[in-house]
Order: C-alpha cells, then sequence, then structure tokens
C-alpha cells in the first residue's frame, strides 16, 4: 500500500488563516498567536475563543507517556460525548491540516462557510464516518490536498517555520509582557529569525493536536491516538485557559525542550 506523505503545515496563522480562506470559510474566526500561558499574555488574544492548536515535539519522554496514557484510558473509560468530531491521521505530515479540520469541526455551528466551500462539503461528506473512514476520505480528498500543499509552499516561500510568526517558541523569550513587545518590533533581528520549513521527505518531529470545547468539556483531539481524551470540564469562556492548563502538562513532561506554541481560533 502506498504511503501518504504532504509537506509540513507551519504553526503560523497568516498561513493557516489563508488555508481555510482558500477551503472556503468566512473570515469572522481567525487563527493569532498565544504568545505565552501567563495571564498577561493571555489577554491580549481576542475573545471569544472557540479552539486551540498546540504544536509540540514527539519526544520519548512524550511517546511514554502516550502509551501509558492510551493504557489507562482502555481499563478505566473515559466519557466522550457523541457530539465529538474526530478523525485518525494516516497521512504522513497531515497533523496541521487534520488539526484545522477538527478546530473547524466541533465548532461549526458559530463557521460562515462561503458558497461552494471544499470544507463544508468534507465535513458534511464525512460527518456520519468513523473516524478511520475520515481518515481514508481525506487521502482521497484532492481539494483539501492541493489546498494544503500551496499553503505549505507558501510558508516555505516566506522562510516561515514551524512556529509562530515570531520566530520563536513560548519558553524561548516569551516569558514576560515586555519580551512579547520587544520581540513584535520590527528589527533586521526579528525579520532574520526565520528559517524554512522541511521539505516533504524531511523527517518532522514536531506535531499538532486541537482543544475544543464540546458539550460543557474540554478535548484533546490527536489523529495519532484511537480516541479524544476528555481533560474535563470548560466552557466557552473559560476554553483559552483550560487549554493552556493541558498545555502546561505537554510542558512539564518535557522540561528541557523549548519547542511548545500555540495558536488560537478567535472571533475578530
Amino acid at each position: 500500500m502506498e504511503s501518504h506523505r504532504w509537506l509540513p503545515l507551519e504553526a503560523n496563522p497568516e498561513v493557516t488563516n489563508q488555508f481555510l480562506k482558500q477551503l472556503g470559510l468566512h473570515p469572522n474566526w481567525q487563527f493569532v498567536d498565544v504568545y505565552g500561558m501567563e495571564p498577561e499574555l493571555l489577554s491580549m488574544v481576542p475573545r471569544p475563543v472557540c479552539a486551540v492548536l498546540l504544536l509540540f515535539p514527539i519526544t520519548e519522554k512524550y511517546e511514554v507517556f502516550r502509551i501509558e496514557e492510551e493504557e489507562k484510558i482502555k481499563s478505566e473509560g473515559q466519557d466522550v460525548t457523541e457530539s465529538v468530531y474526530f478523525m485518525k491521521q494516516t497521512i504522513s505530515n497531515a497533523c496541521g491540516t487534520i488539526g484545522l479540520i477538527h478546530a473547524i469541526a466541533n465548532n461549526k455551528d458559530k463557521m460562515n462557510f462561503e458558497s461552494g466551500s471544499t470544507l463544508k462539503k468534507f465535513l458534511e461528506d464525512s460527518l456520519s464516518m468513523s473516524p478511520e473512514e475520515r481518515a481514508r476520505y481525506l487521502e482521497k480528498y484532492e481539494a483539501i490536498r492541493v489546498t494544503h500543499e500551496s499553503s505549505a509552499h507558501e510558508g516555505q516561500t516566506e522562510g516561515a517555520e514551524l512556529g509562530p510568526k515570531s520566530g520563536s517558541y513560548w519558553e524561548a523569550n516569551f516569558s514576560s509582557l515586555e519580551n512579547v513587545l520587544q520581540q513584535l518590533k520590527p528589527t533586521e533581528s526579528h525579520m532574520d529569525c526565520h528559517v524554512e520549513a522541511p521539505s516533504i521527505d524531511e523527517k518532522v518531529d514536531l506535531h499538532f493536536i486541537a482543544l475544543v470545547h464540546v458539550d460543557g468539556h474540554l478535548y484533546e483531539l490527536d489523529g495519532r491516538k484511537p480516541f479524544p481524551i476528555n481533560h474535563g470540564k470548560t466552557s466557552d469562556d473559560t476554553l483559552l485557559e483550560d487549554a493552556i492548563e493541558v498545555c502546561k502538562k505537554f510542558m512539564e513532561r518535557d522540561p528541557e525542550e523549548l519547542r511548545f506554541n500555540a495558536i488560537a481560533l478567535s472571533a475578530v
């Protein structure tokens, strides 16, 4: 069986928003950078927020935790509402697109789609499918693949990286509001900090997940996992803060790692 592999997509709001626009999503909701975990930094994120995408490194520590978590849930069980839209990932490097699909699909009632939207059609066609069937459907869904490739190439052309527009990860420089404001100044050093996105054949150890609110609970949606992960209660008002608490746990498991950042889907 032929292996499916796409070019990696950047965690860059400009790239992701253009991608969603090309798929027919009206820009009344857009992704924005989350510059850090402190309250003063979270206050910079426009509200309301309906989803958070976390980019993180797949390390040995994380893989050990992932296996233990899966075994624990299979043994003890968890409550997952049938309203959650979840799909598996069978395409290498497609985690960015799958994260975007998870974010939009679980907030479809809030979104406005253009006439003939490719994304709306995919979501409607796949609504009654299983997570595995949705994955196989995406493999054959040329309109999304072509748009993904175009957006990924755009990120390469701009010299963007698998990281925020600022070119830094959370713990590298964004420890305070002052540092954020300094980083956002269009200085020559700031503009030179970007690196090219990986090529299609390069091994990528960074991965996207989506964090969404469905029926009063916060769900982690990761196509590498067999099922959604219920992280407890949340609300539309507290989703960002609750999602960031989950992000903190990812970071605490790998304290030596700096390659974490997030983007939030906000009303604009």
